[in-house]
């Protein structure tokens, strides 16, 4: 059964609630972590919830004492990978790391494999970024976001933009550009954002929306041309790419992206409270603060409840564009 963002908004402060008050049940906080830690990435190599995903290996690993690896699991709009973090042991050696979709499959999906609340258990929200960027293809003969609009219209139905998955923040955003825009680019889902950033550098498909921390090699490269960014204001490692209101599209800003980490539900309020404490710290060091900045992200660390409290904001923020955007629940 789905939620409603009322539901799950208030299951999410209830469960933030008490998994702060969980106890170490069988799991010795001393004793932990004796082997590797492996985090789930929901998505295929390459992309930004990848690369974000690694780096937070590196740095956890080096602040835990241990080895810590990343296993990609893309497929089903990161469902399949999702739902083997629900269903893992709550012991503390597996983690999820997912972006934006986690709420929006909640908001578009009538039936997960897993509860979205009750199955997980929020660690800390690793960073957010700027905005979502609007990547062209060079071979599209449009310079600027007005010219690519007016390109859409001229020929309706014959373009296509790649998604990182159905309910995706890229699908929504695609959609949400449509409904602004007045277009009728035809959607074509991946099984990641890197698959469809690739195939609109290798002039496959017209477009995709892509994070700045997933695209910013390739836009500047020169691979793909970037015509506008989802943010209120210009990404400082994108300075010459307007926003959507600048561009002369307002109402993009709806689209954001983020990443957070997850922990199986039960497990031990210490483990998490350890993991954390983990990621606040490294995340506070220049050296990481300056390689999320670079990929156009802002470094965060925050708190389970703090995290949960966002994703009360991040939940209604989905259903609304899933409304604007007409995208129906499947």
């Amino acid at each position: 059964m789905p939620y409603s963002r009322r539901q799950l908004g208030c299951a999410l402060l209830v469960a933030a609630a008490c998994t702060a008050l969980a106890p170490m049940t069988a799991v010795a906080e001393d004793a932990w972590p004796s082997r590797p830690i492996r985090i789930l990435a929901p998505s295929a190599a390459g992309g930004s919830l990848d690369v974000v995903a690694r780096i937070v290996a590196q740095n956890l690993g080096e602040a835990l004492g241990t080895t810590v690896v990343v296993e990609n699991r893309g497929g089903a709009n990161g469902t399949i990978g999702t739902n083997l973090v629900a269903k893992a042991a709550p012991d503390g050696y597996t983690m999820l790391m997912t972006t934006g979709q986690f709420t929006g499959s909640a908001v578009l999906y009538k039936k997960l494999p897993y509860d979205p609340v009750k199955d997980f258990a929020p660690i800390t929200q690793i960073a957010r970024s700027y905005g979502l960027v609007l990547a062209i293809n060079t071979e599209v003969p449009a310079r600027d976001l007005k010219d690519f609009i007016a390109l859409a219209k001229k020929n309706p139905d014959s373009m296509d933009y790649g998604s990182a998955g159905e309910g995706n923040i890229t699908h929504l955003a695609g959609a949400l550009f449509n409904h602004l825009a007045g277009t009728s680019i035809q959607h074509v889902p991946y099984k990641g954002s890197g698959p469809a950033l690739q195939d609109v550098a290798a002039n496959q498909i017209d477009m995709t929306f892509v994070s700045t921390s997933g695209g910013l090699g390739t836009i500047k490269a020169g691979k793909v041309r970037a015509l506008a960014i989802s943010s209120p204001t210009r990404a400082p490692v994108l300075p010459d790419v307007p926003t959507f209101d600048e561009a002369g599209l307002p109402g993009m800003n709806m689209i954001n992206g983020w990443y957070g980490l997850w922990y199986p539900a039960e497990t031990p309020q210490p483990i998490i409270d350890r993991v954390q404490a983990a990621v606040a710290g490294f995340m506070a060091k220049p050296a990481v603060k300056a390689q999320f900045e670079d990929l156009g992200l802002i470094p965060m660390g925050t708190t389970p409840a703090e995290f949960s409290k966002f994703l009360q904001e991040d939940l209604a923020n989905q259903s609304e564009l899933v409304k604007i955007a007409n995208v129906k629940q499947q």
